[in-house]
């Protein structure tokens, strides 16, 4: 009985920090999504595009300067329970050291990364003081998530993201350049927060130098950046060479249908946030049945989520950027997909890094990401930069099925209902690309899209019904 009531705790509490993140990762993501409208309208699609440049290798700068160190927390919470703060401020302070040497280069040899970059050297500058401190905020967001303390994570999550939209917005209307207002009036913001936070792990950990956590941390993380650079580079190496093969304002017009996104991308990322510390604890009890039932309706359901935003696109589009950005709509559906296929192959990944199987997990994506690269070399001079959209997308199937041979190989396989999965994203797939032939008539997307809500709803509570109330009620 006291298993089985431990077991119901830990699920209750895992739906409720499920529940949670995806409110808290909505309000921001609705925050973003609010603000994108009067950033699309108040900037040209060339300084629009130009903010989508310095965001994309702010990311890949974030990856590679800073270890990725976060990526160790979870699995260090089961090999550092003694001193679990110690080792959080003692790998906070050797991202900021590693960051540093990074800086020192970039300084040395700065035109010809603001060249390579195709970012001013004020910009570069600003991104790195900025990477400086970060690793504070990622690092201790990956504590609160596996520790489970979601009211903490959300509380700051939220607080970040209003801040630095208000300040962006407030700067885009008072500078007269707008692209600096939109970047400085964002990442100052940021930069002064990571600060505090920078200071509170510190305080908290007591540890600044401590060489057996640094070796602990890069042994798990370092391995791993291959996978994550990849993962952007494929996410994002289209709009990279839009810039360079095309110009910005075509990378403009790219970058809004990825904005369009943003509520899948959003569901994604808290999706995961919430079900890996689940995932690692059930991993841990090797309760691999409980695993495939819960991942049955995880796929299913996003799988849905994805079909009905593919259905909605010219709203999206419309909303988001008006009618300049009208022919934006028809990038979405591969958009959408791609998240669909990502959110699939993560699954693979997250019982691959649970493994501390990370060397494998990069071999995949670094396939992918080459794939991508090439397939954008060769297709966006014959179609344009809309070709970018559907070869990222092959580049998301590619790396599903990448990762899935490679679980197997290990035996990881298991854990999943494989067949199912496939058979939803075929059907998902299929779904999404048909849709696109009643973009014209809006009437008819709106009573698909509605019926497919009902039927969700539906499913929401059978589900609910037959599982967690039946927890509750103590049977």
């Amino acid at each position: 009985m006291s298993n089985k009531s431990n077991n119901n705790t830990t699920e209750k509490k895992a739906l409720k920090a499920g529940v949670w993140y995806t409110a808290s990762s909505f309000l921001r993501k609705g925050i973003g999504f609010i603000s994108t409208p009067i950033f699309a309208r108040l900037l040209t699609k060339s300084d629009y595009g130009a903010n989508s440049n310095f965001h994309i290798w702010l990311a890949i700068c974030a990856v590679v300067c800073t270890l990725h160190l976060q990526s160790s927390v979870a699995r260090a919470k089961f090999d550092y329970e003694d001193d679990f703060d110690g080792y959080v401020s003692s790998i906070t302070f050797f991202g900021t050291m590693t960051t540093a040497l990074f800086y020192a280069v970039v300084i040395a040899f700065m035109d010809f990364f603001s060249g390579l970059l195709a970012i001013e050297p004020l910009y570069i500058h600003v991104m790195f003081i900025e990477l400086l401190v970060a690793p504070s905020l990622d690092i201790i967001q990956a504590k609160h998530r596996i520790q489970q303390k979601y009211k903490a994570q959300v509380a700051l999550s939220i607080f970040i993201s209003v801040s630095s939209t208000f300040f962006a917005v407030l700067a885009v209307y008072l500078c007269e350049d707008k692209l600096f207002g939109r970047i400085m009036g964002a990442e100052i913001t940021n930069t002064v927060i990571y600060i505090v936070v920078f200071i509170y792990v510190m305080i908290k950990g007591r540890k600044i130098i401590d060489f057996n956590a640094w070796k602990y941390a890069a042994s798990y993380s370092v391995p791993i950046i291959p996978h994550l650079l990849s993962n952007i580079i494929l996410g994002s190496s289209d709009k990279v060479m839009i810039v360079h093969m095309i110009g910005k304002e075509a990378n403009g017009i790219y970058s809004l249908a990825y904005s369009g996104g943003m509520v899948v991308s959003t569901l994604m990322t808290c999706f995961n946030q919430a079900m890996v510390p689940w995932l690692f604890e059930k991993l841990h009890a090797k309760e691999h049945d409980i695993i495939k039932k819960v991942n049955r309706y995880y796929i299913a359901g996003f799988s849905v989520i994805v079909t009905g935003s593919v259905l909605l696109a010219p709203e999206i589009i419309w909303i988001l950027g008006g009618d300049k950005y009208a022919e934006a709509a028809y990038l979405v559906p591969p958009v959408m997909l791609g998240y669909g296929y990502k959110f699939a192959y993560t699954c693979y990944v997250d019982v691959e890094q649970y493994e501390k199987k990370t060397g494998i997990v990069s071999i995949g994506t670094l396939v992918a990401a080459a794939f991508n690269v090439v397939t954008n070399f060769i297709f966006i001079p014959m179609f344009g930069f809309q070709a970018a959209a559907y070869t990222t997308l092959a580049g998301f199937v590619l790396l599903l099925l990448i990762h899935y041979f490679i679980s197997r190989k290990y035996g990881f396989t298991v854990v999943y209902d494989n067949r199912f999965m496939f058979l939803i994203l075929f059907v998902m797939t299929l779904l999404g690309l048909l849709i696109q032939l009643i973009y014209p008539y809006m009437i008819v997307r709106w009573v698909l899209a509605f019926c497919i809500g009902c039927c969700s709803l539906f499913g929401i509570y059978k589900v609910w019904d037959r599982y967690l109330r039946k927890k509750q009620n103590g049977t």
